[in-house]
């Protein structure tokens, strides 16, 4: 299989990964904070050297601190339904938001009666500060929601300079990082963040099963999932301070220490890099392919991460991904990608979505060149004896 659905998940993992999954899994597989045992002792440690690892990568060892969740999507939950709202408050989203941002903003809105407004593009579909700064002065927000990396388009959104803006009316900033901690360059207290939420398993290179957030120091959440985390368990109430009370429920010690590994791998790679020169080879390529639609990021290139749709005019997006699939045994994505808003700019509704060809560091030239040839050999008939099925499948 050739592999390009990167945006979803990263596969494979460094085999460094997959080897240290294995060791402590065998070995050190315990219950983290629920016994004064060497072996629970040790997994414990494990993870407070993980938290130090991350607060690292992004050199917010003085700014923030750490939190542990299941899922990226929990710990939007998390951060969205542990803030204090009042009817009427305003929050704002980019349009290349996910439904791990969009959904429970939707549930806000209709159970607390918050309002939530898009953020302005261009014709390029870049974000207008412009036009931002102008809604801010006439509706103050008191929450900004903004991806670092679309996972549609790859485009790196001008986060920094929005979360600014923001600032000034003493919002709350909140930087959905899953497509973008371990690939870009990302210094805490420059982001002008005071929450940073990343995922495990995409840039990271980590397994499924741990994800968090990265929380300035003093920013304060209400609990959203309670239940045992070891300390104070005779007390009803979980612990008051950070970020004891947000960390419930036991941890997957045994995906946290697949994150060891790939911080420690990730700490001699330059996956940006490398991601940069692939996604340069691709759209090179993509624009040899006569009538082919490419939804990609807008500008020069400079903020155009290895993420990018496309459309191929005849198909529906998942008519593409099927025959490559079945016909060529390559993985794309096809359809909305959880992530609604953006594609009523795109306009790509007689598609049904986007065809989506994300990279990873083990993707190569040569992965590139056999799609390249498949798409343009790509023709109806080809989706002769291919499952309904798989036809109908659109995310």
């Amino acid at each position: 299989m050739i592999y390009l659905d990167n945006g979803a998940t990263t596969f494979p993992k460094p085999e460094v990964v997959y080897e240290r999954i294995d060791e402590f899994a065998r070995t050190q597989g315990v219950n983290a904070g629920r016994g004064a045992y060497k072996a629970a002792r040790e997994a414990t440690a494990m993870i407070k050297r993980v938290k130090d690892l991350l607060l690292s990568l992004i050199d917010a060892r003085e700014q923030a601190e750490v939190a542990f969740t299941p899922s990226v999507t929990v710990a939007l939950n998390m951060v969205l339904n542990g803030l204090e709202y009042q009817p009427g408050d305003v929050v704002y989203v980019s349009p290349y938001e996910h439904n791990a941002v969009l959904r429970p903003l939707h549930l806000l809105r209709k159970r607390q009666g918050i309002k939530v407004v898009e953020l302005p593009l261009k014709k390029d579909l870049s974000i207008d500060l412009d036009q931002t700064a102008k809604m801010f002065q006439q509706e103050p927000p008191k929450l900004v929601c903004v991806s670092a990396i679309s996972n549609v388009t790859g485009y790196v959104l001008p986060a920094r300079e929005i979360f600014l803006l923001a600032k000034e009316y003493d919002a709350v900033t909140l930087l959905d990082g899953a497509q973008a901690i371990g690939l870009l360059k990302i210094r805490f207290a420059q982001t002008k963040a005071d929450i940073i939420t990343f995922a495990g398993h995409k840039t990271l290179y980590a397994p499924f099963g741990i994800a968090g957030m990265y929380l300035k120091n003093g920013m304060d959440l209400e609990e959203f999932i309670v239940g045992g985390n070891g300390i104070q368990a005779e007390n009803s109430e979980m612990p008051r301070y950070m970020p004891a009370k947000l960390e419930s429920a036991s941890m997957d010690s045994v995906a946290i220490a697949g994150l060891e590994a790939s911080l420690t791998w990730l700490k001699r790679i330059n996956t940006w890099e490398y991601e940069r020169e692939l996604t340069e080879y691709l759209l090179q390529q993509l624009e040899n392919i006569p009538g082919l639609i490419i939804y990609r990021a807008p500008g020069n290139g400079e903020k155009q991460a290895g993420v990018i749709s496309i459309n191929l005019p005849g198909f529906r997006a998942n008519e593409v991904a099927a025959i490559l699939d079945y016909k060529y045994d390559i993985a794309v994505r096809a359809g909305h990608h959880c992530a609604g808003l953006i594609h009523n700019h795109l306009k790509n509704k007689e598609f049904d979505g986007t065809i989506r060809i994300s990279l990873g560091m083990f993707n190569s030239k040569g992965d590139i060149d056999q799609l390249i040839k498949c798409l343009k050999n790509i023709d109806r008939k080809l989706l002769k004896n291919i499952d309904n099925e798989i036809l109908r499948g659109n995310c």
